[in-house]
C-alpha cells in the first residue's frame, strides 16, 4: 500500500453537504455548503463549497487525484432530482410524505443486492457530471458507505490505545448505529433502533424545527424526567441487548405520547430515555472489549453533549473523542479519510484544529469594511484591544482566519462577552433571536481548566465543545451564565497553540483584572449559518447592534460603542 499521488477530495451531497481535502496525510481543508450558500443545513451538491475547495487547492498547487463520495446506496432519486432536493430538504418535516419515501428507499435498498448495484451506479451519473464540469476532467471516484464515512471521521481524532469506534444517527443505508475496531464494525444496529429518530421526531412534535434537537437538550434541565421517561422507554424493547422500536413513529402516536406533558417534562424524559438506551448498548460494547478503551464517536446522536458526558463515565472508558462535525456535515471529511486509509492502511494525522475553511485576504477585508460604512481603525494588538472592551462590559465579535468546520464557533467566528456583567446574556439572546433557555458556553485557557472544571473520569478533548462536564463551585461563581441548571457546562478549553486571537484575549484579561473565562457563542443570527465572509460578519454585527468587531488587524465600531 502507498499514499495516493495527489490529494483526495471528499464530498457529501446529502443533508448538510460539504467538501474536504486530505493531502499528504492531513486534513487541510473542509467546508460545509451552508456557509457560502447562507442556507442553514444546506443540502444537495455542494457547488459553492466545492469551488472554494478547488480555489484553495489551486492556490497551493495541490493536485486532486481522486474523489471520495459519501453515500453508496439510496441516493439516486435525490441526485437525479437535485434542484428539488437542494431547495426542499432543510425545510421538510421528518414526517412528510417525501421524507418517509426517501427514508424507506434508502433503508430498504441495501437489502436488495441486485437492485442496489443498479441504483448505486445510476446515482453516480449526476455526481460525475457535476464533478467533471468543476474539475475539467472526469475524476476517479471512490464511494464510501454512510456509516463507514462517519467512522473514518471519528478516526481523525487519533486512534490511541484500544480504540472502539461508534457511529449513531437516525439512519444511513439501512443502519442506525455501528460499533467496532478501526478496521470495521463488528456490531450494527438496524434503523429500528430508532433512538436518534425518536429524538428528532419529538423535537418536531413539540413545535420546533428539524435540526433543533439542541433546544430539547437545553429544555431538559428544566423538567422532571420521571414525568415522561417511562413513556419513551416503553416504545422500545431490548432483545439480545439490541434496542428496537416496537412501532413506527407517526405524528399521531407522538401527539398521544406527549399529551398532558409540559415542554420541559417531555424534554427531560426524552433526554433521560435516550441516555439510558444509548449508554446500555455502548456499555455492552465497552465491556465486551475486556479492558480500558478509547471511545471514538461520530454521527448526529453525539451532538448531544450530556449524552457524551454520560458515556465518558462508563467504567472502562479511558478516553473519549467526538468528531467536532459529528453529524452528516462531517461525512465529506470521513469519506476522504476512508479513501486515504484504503490506500495507506493506516490513519492520517490527527486533526489539531477545525479551522479548515476559507481565509479572506487583507484586501478583501478592507474592501468589505469600507463598503459597510462603519467607523474603523487599525490596531497593533487586536487581542489586547478586544480584552479591554470586554472588561468594559462590551460585546466583541471575532472574524479571524479560516472558518471552523462544524456547528460550533471556536474563536474564529465567535461572539464574546464577560460573564461578570449583569444582563448581558439577556441582551445577547434578544439581539441574536436566541431562545432564553439555551445555555451559553465558556471559553478558558487550558491552564485554568483543572481549577475551574475539575478532573473528569476519562481523558476528554474539551477544545471543541463536544462534551459536557461538571462545573466546580469556583466556576459556578465566576461564570454563572455558562453553567446549566444541572450544574454542567460545555467548555472550550484553549491550549497555548489554540486559536490565536482568543488565546491572546484570554492572556490579556488577568492583567486587566478580568475573569478567567469568557462566554463564547456563535457569530450568527438565530436561524442563519455562522458568518462566512467579512461581509456576512459586518451585516450580522450591524443588525445585532454590538460594540466592536475585529477582522484581521481592523477594529470596527458599532454606532453606540465608546472610542
Amino acid at each position: 500500500m502507498r499514499a495516493p499521488e495527489g490529494a483526495i477530495l471528499g464530498l457529501w451531497d446529502g443533508h448538510e453537504s460539504g467538501v474536504a481535502i486530505l493531502w499528504d496525510g492531513a486534513l487541510v481543508f473542509a467546508l460545509s455548503e451552508e456557509r457560502p450558500a447562507r442556507r442553514k443545513r444546506a443540502s444537495g451538491f455542494p457547488t459553492l463549497a466545492l469551488a472554494k475547495a478547488l480555489d484553495f487547492a489551486a492556490a497551493r498547487r495541490i493536485p486532486i487525484s481522486e474523489v471520495a463520495l459519501a453515500g453508496r446506496w439510496g441516493r439516486a432519486p435525490l441526485r437525479l432530482l437535485e434542484p428539488w432536493y437542494a431547495a426542499s430538504d432543510p425545510h421538510r418535516s421528518p414526517f412528510s410524505l417525501s421524507s418517509r419515501l426517501v427514508r424507506a428507499w434508502e433503508n430498504h435498498l441495501p437489502k436488495l443486492p441486485i437492485g442496489r448495484e443498479f441504483e448505486g451506479r445510476l446515482g453516480l451519473l449526476p455526481v460525475l457530471h457535476r464533478l467533471t464540469a468543476a474539475l475539467g476532467r472526469r475524476p476517479p471516484l471512490r464511494v464510501v458507505p454512510h456509516h463507514a464515512a462517519h467512522a473514518a471521521s471519528a478516526l481523525l481524532g487519533g486512534i490511541g490505545d484500544a480504540p472502539l469506534v461508534v457511529t449513531w444517527d437516525a439512519y444511513g443505508e439501512g443502519a442506525a448505529a455501528t460499533a467496532g475496531p478501526p478496521d470495521g464494525p463488528d456490531r450494527v444496529l438496524p434503523v429500528t433502533a430508532g433512538v436518534a429518530s425518536l429524538y428528532g421526531g419529538v423535537t418536531v412534535a413539540l413545535g420546533f424545527k428539524e435540526g433543533d434537537e439542541g433546544k430539547i437538550m437545553g429544555l431538559a434541565c428544566r423538567g422532571d424526567p420521571a414525568a415522561s421517561r417511562d413513556r419513551f422507554l416503553a416504545l422500545f424493547r431490548i432483545r439480545q441487548g439490541v434496542p428496537e422500536l416496537t412501532r413506527p413513529l407517526t405524528p399521531g402516536r407522538l401527539r398521544r405520547l406527549l399529551d398532558g406533558l409540559s415542554l420541559e417534562d417531555a424534554a427531560a424524559g426524552l433526554q433521560e430515555a435516550t441516555e439510558q438506551i444509548a449508554e446500555g448498548w455502548i456499555r455492552a460494547r465497552v465491556e465486551a472489549r475486556g479492558g480500558p478503551v478509547r471511545l471514538l464517536l461520530a454521527g448526529g446522536l453525539f451532538a448531544n453533549v450530556r449524552l457524551n458526558q454520560r458515556l465518558s463515565r462508563i467504567p472502562g472508558v479511558r478516553s473519549l473523542y467526538v468528531f467536532p462535525n459529528m453529524g452528516d456535515g462531517g461525512l465529506a471529511a470521513g469519506a476522504a479519510h476512508a479513501a486515504w486509509m484504503d490506500h495507506v492502511g493506516a490513519p492520517a494525522d490527527a486533526v489539531r484544529s477545525m479551522a479548515l475553511g476559507v481565509e479572506h485576504s487583507a484586501a478583501q477585508v478592507e474592501q468589505a469594511v469600507r463598503a459597510a460604512g462603519l467607523p474603523w481603525r487599525r490596531v497593533a494588538d487586536p487581542g489586547a484591544a478586544a480584552a479591554a472592551r470586554l472588561m468594559g462590559g462590551q460585546v466583541v465579535c471575532l472574524h479571524s482566519g479560516r472558518d471552523e468546520f462544524g456547528p460550533r464557533a471556536l474563536g474564529h467566528r465567535s461572539i464574546l462577552f464577560s460573564p461578570r456583567v449583569p444582563g448581558l446574556p439577556e441582551r445577547i439572546n434578544e439581539a441574536l433571536g436566541r431562545d432564553g433557555f439555551m445555555p451559553f458556553a465558556p471559553v478558558l485557557a487550558a491552564e485554568e481548566a483543572g481549577r475551574l472544571l475539575g478532573s473528569p473520569p476519562a481523558d476528554l478533548d474539551l477544545s471543541t465543545m463536544t462534551v459536557a462536564v461538571d462545573a466546580t463551585e469556583p466556576f459556578r461563581g465566576t461564570c454563572p451564565a455558562a453553567v446549566h441548571l444541572d450544574g454542567t457546562t460545555r467548555p472550550q478549553v484553549v491550549p497555548k497553540d489554540g486559536p490565536a486571537r482568543v488565546r491572546r484575549i484570554l492572556e490579556a484579561l488577568p492583567g486587566l483584572g478580568g475573569p478567567p473565562a469568557l462566554i463564547n457563542t456563535s457569530f450568527n443570527l438565530h436561524g442563519e449559518p455562522i458568518v462566512h465572509t467579512p461581509g456576512d460578519a459586518l451585516r450580522t454585527f450591524s443588525r445585532a447592534g454590538f460594540e466592536a468587531l475585529y477582522i484581521g488587524d481592523l477594529e470596527i465600531r458599532g454606532p453606540h460603542a465608546p472610542r
